[in-house]
């Protein structure tokens, strides 16, 4: 009976060395996290991706037109506009851009739905102009003087389109002096002296 209340020697000794035991592996467990969590910390972050932009320079590429201001480079909403003034509005804005050929597509169409006045014929004979169609030019400044004699700039213009496209010097000649006689005032009137009757300036001063 006395024997049950004593703990056998060898289970003595077995929970005498698990105590160590326990303390060894706490403490490895807690020496590896602490590791784990330093090489974590010290390792460098991830580099993010970099993106290269090249640019292009013009000059490499002289036959390539540089684009237009984010502002101009889409047409204008003309869907709230009568379809005349919509196709004036577009011709006006490729007209702005040097596009001619499409200019000259609209103001044909402003024309054709009754947008038809001097102005309008006026840029169009630009257009045409521009595109080295002498006599088509011509055609639609002399139209714009009939719709409206007093249109300085359709007949002004057919200055220079004698003396510099069509080269009639003698026809140029002839329009200055109708200028001068009709708009003698115009603020043009000393350009077109300059133009084609220099000898008329000189005369002038003189006297």
């Amino acid at each position: 009976m006395a024997n049950r209340g004593r703990k056998p020697k060898a289970a003595i000794q077995r929970s005498q060395l698990s105590i160590p035991l326990l303390i060894l592996a706490a403490f490895g467990l807690g020496a590896g996290a602490t590791w784990l969590a330093m090489r974590g910390a010290s390792a460098p972050p991830e580099k993010p991706a970099i993106e290269s932009f090249m640019a292009v320079s013009s000059a490499q590429s002289p036959n390539v037109s540089q684009p237009a201001p984010a502002a101009g480079a889409e047409p204008p909403d003309v869907s709230q506009l009568a379809p005349a003034e919509a196709a004036r509005t577009l011709a006006n804005w490729n007209y702005d851009r040097q596009n001619w050929t499409h200019a000259i597509e609209h103001y044909e169409q402003a024309i054709a739905l009754g947008a038809d006045n001097p102005d309008v014929r006026t840029d169009l004979g630009n257009c045409f102009r521009f595109l080295g169609q002498g006599q088509k030019a011509l055609e639609q400044y002399q139209t714009a003087q009939k719709q409206n004699p007093l249109h300085e700039n359709s007949l002004f213009n057919q200055i220079s389109l004698f003396s510099e496209v069509l080269h009639d010097k003698e026809r140029a000649a002839s329009v200055a002096r109708e200028f001068l006689a009709r708009f003698p005032q115009s603020p043009r009137a000393e350009s077109a002296r300059q133009l084609v009757l220099p000898d008329q300036k000189t005369t002038k001063s003189e006297k």
